[in-house]
Parts: C-alpha cells; sequence; structure tokens
C-alpha cells in the first residue's frame, strides 16, 4: 500500500503541473504537532519561482474565524455584548430598516443576520428575514462587526489582530491588509481557465475576506485554537456550540429559505461545525484563490 503522502504529494504535483492550478501551500496537524508541509508549483504569472513557505496567499474567508476570535477576546474584557444590537454600538448600517437594527455579533458570527453574502444587483442590502430566524451565508454583515469591534477596541481590527494574534503567535507571514514586505514572495491569483486575475493591494482590513497568509502561519493559528489558548474555557466551549444548523444544496447563502436544513453540519460563532465528527471548518473563496482548513477537535489533527 502507499503512502498517503505519496499520493498527496503526487496528485499536487500533477495538478500544478498542468498549469490550471499555478500553486499550492498545504500544512498538516497531526495530535497538534506540525507534521508536515507541502509546498508546489510556482507563486503566478508575475514570478515564476515556486511557492516556498514564505509564500503569502489570500486566505479569504479564513479571515472570519480569526476575526471571531478576537471578538471573544473583546466579549470576555467586558468590551462587547456579542448579544447587543451593533446600532446601539456603532450607528447604522443598514439605512431606515427596522429589521436590521436588531442584528448582533451574535448573529453575524452565526451567518443568522439575513443579510446577503455579497451585496450586488440581485440582492440589495436589507434584510431577507428576522435575525435569527434561519442560516444564510451572509459575508456583507461582517463589516458591520468590524466597526463594533474597532468602536469597543479603540483601534482599527488590522491592529486588533496584530496585537491580538499575529504577534503573540509568530504569524510573521500575516496581515489583514497588504505589507509591502509580501512583495518579494506572493501568490497571484488564477481562475480555473488559468487566467490570471490583477493582484489586489489591500489598504484597509476586511473582516470577512482580508487575510493574507501563509499554510504555516495559520495552522500556527490552528493549533492554538485546538490547545484552548487564548480564551477563557467558558467561552472556548461557547465558541463551538452548534448554534444553527446549515441548509442544504450548493450555496451556502439561502436568502429565501427554499433549502431544508443540513442535520449535519452547522454553524458556531464563526466556525462550521460536524458536530458528529467533532471537526470544525472553514472555506475561503477570492478572485483567483481557494482555501480550506480542517480540524478534529478529539484527534487534534488539522489541514490548511
Amino acid at each position: 500500500m502507499r503512502e498517503p503522502m505519496t499520493d498527496l504529494n503526487r496528485f499536487l504535483a500533477d495538478a500544478t503541473a498542468s498549469g490550471k492550478i499555478p500553486g499550492v501551500s498545504l500544512a498538516v496537524l497531526r495530535a497538534g504537532t506540525m507534521s508536515a508541509e507541502h509546498y508546489f508549483g510556482v507563486r503566478g504569472a508575475h514570478d515564476r519561482a515556486g511557492v516556498d513557505a514564505a509564500t503569502v496567499f489570500e486566505a479569504a474567508s479564513l479571515t472570519k474565524p480569526l476575526v471571531a476570535y478576537v471578538a471573544l477576546q473583546l466579549a470576555e474584557e467586558g468590551l462587547l455584548d456579542l448579544h447587543k444590537p451593533l446600532f446601539d454600538i456603532c450607528g447604522e448600517y443598514v439605512p431606515g430598516e427596522s429589521n436590521a437594527r436588531r442584528i448582533t455579533a451574535f448573529h453575524v458570527l452565526t451567518h443568522t443576520s439575513g443579510l446577503p453574502n455579497i451585496v450586488r444587483d440581485q440582492a440589495p442590502l436589507r434584510t431577507y428575514f428576522v435575525p435569527g430566524e434561519r442560516f444564510s451565508y451572509g459575508s456583507s454583515a461582517f463589516a458591520w462587526l468590524q466597526r463594533a469591534m474597532e468602536a469597543v477596541g479603540t483601534r482599527p481590527l488590522e491592529m486588533l489582530a496584530r496585537e491580538r494574534v499575529f504577534e503573540p503567535l509568530g504569524m510573521r507571514h500575516s496581515s489583514l491588509e497588504w505589507q509591502e514586505r509580501f512583495a518579494v514572495n506572493h501568490a497571484q491569483g488564477h481562475e480555473w481557465e488559468g487566467e490570471p486575475v490583477p493582484k489586489r493591494r489591500v489598504q484597509t482590513a476586511q473582516a470577512s475576506w482580508s487575510l493574507l497568509t501563509t499554510a504555516s502561519d495559520y495552522v500556527s493559528f490552528i493549533q492554538h485554537v485546538l490547545a484552548r489558548r487564548g480564551l477563557a474555557a467558558t467561552s472556548y466551549d461557547q465558541w463551538f456550540v452548534p448554534r444553527i444548523n446549515t441548509r442544504q444544496g450548493d450555496d451556502a447563502e439561502d436568502l429565501v429559505g427554499q433549502n431544508p436544513p443540513d442535520l449535519n453540519v452547522a454553524w458556531g460563532l464563526g466556525w462550521g461545525l460536524e458536530p458528529f465528527q467533532s471537526c470544525f471548518f472553514h472555506w475561503g473563496n477570492n478572485p483567483g484563490f481557494r482555501a480550506l482548513v480542517l480540524a478534529n477537535r478529539a484527534t487534534q489533527d488539522a489541514v490548511a
């Protein structure tokens, strides 16, 4: 029988050799300890050098669990009330809508705010159901949560993340904003047909999607999470309580409630959960980038 990692190496080598996926970065925890790191392919059309441990990728929505971690710290410190309407903390976000004024940080983190995932012509910014009623993946609500966190934390989100996550955990290749030091070694996004995506250099942190990081940096965060560090026991346990079942179907956004609940998958305070498997997860999807983290709290295994 072939070793699983040998098969993985062969698969990733073949996938990047075709050029459709220019580069891959992957880190693995086994029993809470760094077990393996895999780097394949090149950084992009802008730089044909190989991906390595310091190559910075866009992590997209893997930003959200990190922001949730900071929000829970602020809640522990009595600065952020997860059940207080965001309107009362930092003012209006959805103009003139009474339902929106009921949205709390709890609703945002559990994706029960009723706001759309991405604001667009077909889904303008408004509430599509009563906050708390059901699950519909809603990235747009994180901008309001960010405003509240910055208000109570008295500093920009990038500074909150730097002080509470990046620096304490030694995540030297991570930021919510573009840093010039990333210019020498970063990945450029490519869509499935191989077309490169112009590089975004985000100047202001976005709580929903702007994390720039490496696989090994992000796995350091997951290692910290699995070890129950950085939060009091009660806060940590609350982080992983299944709050609401997600919906069946291919689209995590379900504004009209057309899909039945998925009884095997739930959402906690910033994490997707598979309660029967003791697993938590999150995906990320930015133009040209795809990201995923999956971890098991029982075995302390993880991949990012």
